[in-house]
């Protein structure tokens, strides 16, 4: 199972929680293996960038500043019915493809949903600036990365291969919008789907493929 999202999207920061308890309540029949995708809602450089806040930035994408406070404000009322705290007021926008290159290292490590969520955390809870190498290294080590192997991914261009792949991959896919779930090759599910209908989809994918097996 392929998930497509973006650390910067608060739409796929529930998903991401929702996702998890789905996950979780499949218990010791969910067993899919997981696969979290990078896709860059702005791959746009730093210096390509508008200076000012998330709402500076969303009025890109939302047409006003006010426009994009109020798409906030409709994602934080979704976040509070799911018990997250979500404080968009002091996020930090900014490139995540160094996050997302950090993502398929943690890979290796088994840690990619740990560093997935801790990547949300930092950036929609507490307003660090994800797209800070320095930052970056610290939270790859609170989520027991080796801080030096991360150091030297960052300092580089390992991986960003395999971000452009994944970014392909979802367009091949027709993912154009996060987050997305692409499972067995075929089944093409919004991550923001509630909770019992995650489940619902995951147990039939379980069972499709529990039924393809004993053919």
């Amino acid at each position: 199972m392929d998930i497509w999202s973006d650390f910067v999207c608060g739409h796929c920061y529930v998903g991401q929680h929702r996702i998890s308890t789905a996950l979780a309540g499949l218990g010791a029949s969910g067993s899919l293996r997981v696969r979290w995708r990078s896709f860059e809602l702005d791959p746009r450089p730093a210096d390509q960038r508008p200076t000012g806040d998330l709402y500076d930035y969303l009025a890109r994408f939302n047409g006003s500043r006010e426009a994009g406070r109020a798409a906030m404000q409709r994602i934080s009322v979704t976040a509070a019915a799911e018990g997250l705290e979500f404080h968009p007021d002091i996020a930090r926008p900014g490139n995540t493809a160094n996050a997302h290159r950090l993502v398929h290292l943690a890979a290796e490590y088994g840690l990619q949903r740990t560093l997935v969520d801790r990547l949300y955390r930092a950036y929609w809870v507490e307003g660090r600036p994800i797209a800070d190498p320095d930052t970056l290294v610290a939270l790859a080590l609170e989520v027991g990365l080796p801080a030096e192997r991360a150091s030297d991914v960052l300092s580089g261009s390992e991986f960003a291969e395999d971000v452009a792949a994944d970014e392909q991959m979802a367009a091949a896919f027709g993912v154009g919008g996060v987050p997305t779930i692409v499972a067995g090759g075929r089944w093409r599910i919004a991550g923001t789907e509630p909770v019992a209908v995650l489940c619902g989809i995951l147990e039939q994918i379980l069972a499709d493929r529990a039924r393809e097996g004993a053919r």
